[in-house]
């Protein structure tokens, strides 16, 4: 959600009201693109402005559909029978839209989740032509949108890294992750521009947020990609960061660690001091991921261990059976006993069972 609006930028939002039905589309896409780069919260305003362009959407040009999805898919601005009427006005523009609105139009039906196949293929055919000339953001913009989306276009995405790699010394800290996080969420693996992602990023990674250093282990973990000089250069970087790190982004790190077969006492035990404090705010997933990991490590912290079994007892309705798996591998491995988690395990649900071809 925006901020309230200021005095000044609620005058101002008065005066353009009065004057919307008189606004044309280049006007009320302005409007709308300024509204949201103020950040303020005024849905009554956007709300108004939207019913005024709706029936004009016909008229929007390329950059003026761009820029009112891309507004529109700020949180708190949604309205999503209007971003289907607008999205439907977009494909017969397409051929007009240059990268910047392409990449924007992309990424706002990412953001906004709409899933729409047809148009997602109709755009990215649009953008192949314009790879070459994509910035940085436009680029791991529109992957971390087919990501989200679940739009699986190896072609593209081939074409998109081939693109991005003499630009990768450009890449931010933001962009990098972005980028390693859709290939993994898409199952797109390509060594040679993961490592030479990685050889750029080693030299960002001061500048990665906690976010984004977590999103980058996971990434590597899910694609297996073992490199144990970047994983320590990274995990250096996050150590003064854990107590910024999420119950989620704590469990996700123990998680890339252990699959990726990398052990350091020192940072798994600092991991699991920032994870103590959190432990109530970790999901039935959270808990049993991190303590496969643990087990799987062979990092014993009893204390931490008693911990978890307390919080995951209150989270039991939550377990699916790979979870309970999970926690019983853990369990097992470190010899403790747990009866009432035993019990409950028990009373997991299990897959119905499939009976033989011809069965009854």
């Amino acid at each position: 959600m925006g901020t309230k609006a200021t005095a000044v930028v609620s005058l101002l939002l008065s005066l353009a009201r009065e004057r919307l039905p008189e606004m044309q589309s280049r006007e009320l896409a302005n409007t709308l693109w300024a509204v949201s780069k103020l950040d303020v919260d005024e849905p009554a305003f956007v709300g108004a402005l939207v019913s005024e362009a709706r029936p004009k959407l016909s008229n929007f040009n390329d950059q003026e559909l761009s820029n009112t999805a891309y507004a529109l898919a700020k949180p708190g601005h949604e309205d999503k029978a209007f971003i289907s009427e607008l999205l439907d006005t977009a494909p017969t523009k397409l051929s007009s839209f240059n990268k910047q609105n392409l990449a924007n139009i992309l990424w706002a039906t990412a953001e906004m989740g709409h899933r729409d196949k047809d148009f997602v293929s109709l755009l990215l055919v649009a953008a192949k032509l314009k790879l070459a000339n994509f910035k940085p953001h436009e680029l791991s913009n529109t992957a971390w949108a087919l990501a989200t989306l679940g739009h699986n276009d190896t072609a593209f995405m081939g074409a998109l890294l081939v693109a991005a790699t003499p630009r990768l010394a450009s890449f931010g800290a933001q962009n990098m992750s972005n980028t390693v996080w859709a290939q993994a969420t898409l199952g797109y693996y390509d060594a040679s521009f993961m490592e030479a992602l990685l050889g750029e990023a080693k030299l960002k990674l001061a500048n990665f947020k906690p976010q984004e250093l977590t999103n980058t282990a996971w990434a590597l973990a899910t694609l297996g990609h073992k490199d144990k000089a970047f994983m320590g250069a990274l995990l250096v970087a996050a150590k003064p960061k854990l107590s910024s790190f999420t119950a989620q982004a704590l469990a996700n790190m123990v998680w890339a660690l252990a699959t990726l077969d990398y052990y350091d006492a020192a940072i798994t035990g600092a991991l699991l001091a920032a994870a103590g404090s959190k432990l109530p705010s970790f999901t039935a997933q959270n808990l049993s991921n991190t303590a496969w990991a643990m087990a799987t490590l062979g990092h014993r912290d009893a204390a931490f261990m008693n911990a978890l079994l307390v919080a995951a007892g209150t989270k039991l309705s939550g377990f699916t059976l790979a979870n309970a798996n999970q926690m019983s591998f853990a369990l097992t491995k470190f010899n403790i006993k747990d009866a009432e988690f035993e019990h409950a395990v028990k009373d997991t649900p299990r897959p119905a069972r499939r009976l033989p071809c011809g069965g009854k």
